[in-house]
This record gives structure tokens, C-alpha cells and sequence, in this order.
């Protein structure tokens, strides 16, 4: 069944984001515009036609001609209210209904012109006559009636078609919001596997290698068996899960910590005691998911700045907590902060892997996230994070 269309209103309520020039629906004429010109429309065409050729020069004629278009507005107006109150019935009952108020007008309206006629002229009509008058005044409410009918079928069909255009267009935005989705997720992906090989590429530069190897020489050297058996299998046990990680870009925040702790253990038997750590993660942080590999890159930051330029022990701290529906990472650490000018040392700055986080960060999230790095002369270095918890065990990216 058709929906129903007040055709009395002009304009459309559009969306928040329609233009604000017209739309055709809105270009068409309301009720009141077609009633009042029709109703003119008819005075003139009766005058043209009747009363200037039967009664040519004469006013009362005229007038009387003038006031019958005028009470056709007021009996044809309720013609209106009840086309809209079956609109939505059954045709028979429409058509009934219908038929019975077009009836009705046409003799009030029979009625009223007659009655005006004899009050204006004096002339008294006779019976003879009113059969003339009542299917003059029927031909004209059927025609009222059918021209009401065709005007709001026709506006009811040009909404729709605007309706299935705008669906339309909403239907080829949400496809190009899903293709830029898709792009973002590829982008995500892409960053991923790099910060992935990147990790692995540190793992197997030189300069680390040869560390690592040193360390596990010097245990072999001092015959702790154990602890060179152990250090290799820290090594072996990073790459593996470097190179073993499945294919989702997040995980969750005790994974994280999990491949966090054995890249630590590694680095711990580099530096001893001046390599200490702290977490601080509340429980019901570490079920919030996060992208793979995304806290290396910031302790690495403070191994190489903080624990790699201080012979005295350096502590570096992770707090993690939900504030809401927002996950927040702190990474500081205690080590050299900003620099003086008089001692000439080279300022801290993010570099390579700070940039590439929030890269991944801004891939994931979009602008749904807070990233900032700051440093002084006397508190070291911090990185701030936060970022939408999301639902358990989401992975929206996976």
C-alpha cells in the first residue's frame, strides 16, 4: 500500500546532510496554490464561457459568478479531509466513501449557488431548473475529486522515486566508506608486517648480534653453562615469536607483555643491573587488545637513550589501566633527561620507532587516540597512550 502524503505540505524533510537547494519534490505546488488557483481558474472559464454571452454588461451576474468559485473553495475544501482519512482503506470503501462526499458537496453546493442567485437577483429558480444546476455542481466536485486524487498519486510517486535516490546514494556512500575501510585495514596490515620485520631486522643486526653473542660468550667463558643455555634460549624464544606471531595485528595487552618480557630478558643479560623494569598493569587492562608489537619500540627507545648512556641503575616503567572506555599506557623511564646546553650532549627525540607507533596508531584508530613524548632535565622520558578499549576480545582487524 501506498504511504500516505499530507498533500498539503510543500516542502520535504530532508536528511542533516541533504543540500539546501530544492529538491523537485519540494519545487511542486501545495494544496492551497492548486485550490485557490483552480477555483479562479473556474470563475473565469464560467465567466468567459456563460456570463458574458447571457447576461453581457451586467454586474450582478458577474459577482454572483465570483462568489459561486468562492463557496466551490469552502464546500470542496472538506472533500480533502475525507480523501485523507480513507487513504489508507480498501479501494471499495475509498471509492464509496469518496462518492458519497462528492454527492453531498455537489448539492451544498447546488444549494448555496442557488440560494445566492435568488438573494442577489430576486429571481426565484424553479424546480424544472435544479437539475441543470446539481449536475453542473457534480461534474465540477468529481472533477475537483479526480484532479486531488491524480496531483497526490503523482506527489507520492515523486517522493518515492527522491526516497530510492537517496537510498541509492547512501548505498554508494556506505560502499565507499567500506572501500576506504578496506584500504585503511590493508594499510594497517601493511604497517604491521614492517614493524614486524623491522624487529626482526634489529634482532639480527650486527651491532645487537654481536652483543648478544659477546653475553653469551662471557657465560660460557665464566662456565655458567646454565646461563648461556638459558640466554640462547631467549634469543631462539624472541625470534620465534617474531617470526611465529599469526597474522592478526592485535592481540591482547598480556600477550604483548608476554613477547615483551623475553626481548627484556635478552637485553637484561647485556646491561645487569642497570637494566631494571617495573609493571604497573591493572587486571583488567591486559584483556584490552592492542597491536602486535607495539611496546618494543618504546622500551627499545629507553634501553638505547636511558639504560645505553647511564653506568647507574635505570629503572623503566610500565603503568597500564582502563579509564572507562579508554586504555592508557605510560612508558617512562628515569634515565638522562633533556640535556643542558653546556654539555653539549645530543638531545633526546623520537626517532624511527616512536614515528613508526604512531603510524600504526593512527592506521588502527584513526584519530580515536592520544600519542605524546615528553622529557625534562629531571624526571627522563615519558610516552603517553591512550586508545578505545573496545569489547573483549574484538579483534577488528584479525
Amino acid at each position: 500500500m501506498a504511504p500516505r502524503t499530507d498533500f498539503g505540505a510543500a516542502t520535504m524533510k530532508q536528511t542533516p546532510d541533504a543540500t539546501s537547494s530544492a529538491t523537485p519534490f519540494s519545487k511542486l505546488p501545495g494544496y492551497w496554490t492548486f485550490q485557490l488557483g483552480g477555483w479562479l481558474g473556474f470563475a473565469a472559464f464560467s465567466y468567459v464561457t456563460l456570463t458574458i454571452w447571457y447576461n453581457p454588461g451586467e454586474l450582478i451576474p458577474a459577482i454572483h459568478t465570483v462568489l459561486q468559485a468562492l463557496l466551490g473553495i469552502a464546500v470542496s475544501h472538506p472533500l480533502r479531509w475525507v480523501a485523507k482519512a480513507v487513504w489508507d482503506a480498501k479501494i471499495w470503501l475509498r471509492i464509496l466513501v469518496n462518492g458519497v462526499a462528492i454527492i453531498a458537496a455537489s448539492l451544498a453546493w447546488t444549494a448555496l449557488r442557488l440560494g445566492a442567485f435568488t438573494w442577489m437577483s430576486g429571481e426565484i429558480i424553479s424546480m424544472d431548473d435544479w437539475g441543470g444546476w446539481i449536475f453542473g455542481s457534480f461534474t465540477v466536485m468529481a472533477s475537483w475529486a479526480f484532479c486531488y486524487h491524480a496531483l497526490k498519486y503523482y506527489r507520492q510517486w515523486i517522493e518515492q522515486r527522491e526516497l530510492a535516490l537517496e537510498a541509492q546514494k547512501s548505498a554508494l556512500e556506505a560502499q565507499a566508506i567500506a572501500q576506504q575501510e578496506s584500504i585503511r585495514r590493508l594499510h594497517a596490515e601493511n604497517l604491521a608486517r614492517e614493524s614486524k620485520l623491522r624487529s626482526l631486522k634489529y634482532q639480527l643486526n650486527p651491532h645487537f648480534f654481536f652483543n648478544a653473542l659477546n653475553s653469551v660468550a662471557s657465560l660460557v667463558q665464566k662456565d655458567n653453562k646454565q646461563g648461556a643455555t638459558e640466554m640462547l634460549a631467549r634469543i631462539g624464544a624472541f625470534l620465534r615469536a617474531s617470526l611465529d606471531e599469526d597474522d592478526a595485528l592485535q592481540h591482547t595487552l598480556r600477550d604483548e607483555i608476554d613477547i615483551l618480557n623475553q626481548y627484556l630478558g635478552i637485553e637484561k643479560v647485556r646491561f645487569g643491573d642497570r637494566l631494571n623494569v617495573e609493571f604497573n598493569v591493572d587486571e583488567d587492562a591486559q584483556s584490552v587488545e592492542i597491536p602486535n608489537l607495539l611496546l618494543q619500540p618504546l622500551f627499545e627507545n629507553s634501553i638505547k637513550h636511558a639504560v645505553g648512556r647511564s653506568l647507574s641503575p635505570t629503572l623503566i616503567r610500565l603503568d597500564a589501566r582502563r579509564r572507562g572506555e579508554r586504555l592508557e599506557i605510560i612508558v617512562t623511564d628515569n634515565g638522562p633527561g633533556k640535556p643542558t646546553a653546556s654539555n653539549g650532549a645530543a638531545e633526546r627525540s623520537p626517532g624511527i620507532g616512536l614515528h613508526n607507533v604512531r603510524q600504526r596508531l593512527q592506521s588502527v584508530y584513526g584519530d580515536d587516540f592520544e600519542f605524546s613524548v615528553s622529557q625534562d632535565r629531571t624526571s627522563g622520558f615519558e610516552v603517553l597512550i591512550r586508545l578505545p578499549c573496545g569489547a573483549p576480545g574484538h579483534r577488528p582487524f584479525s
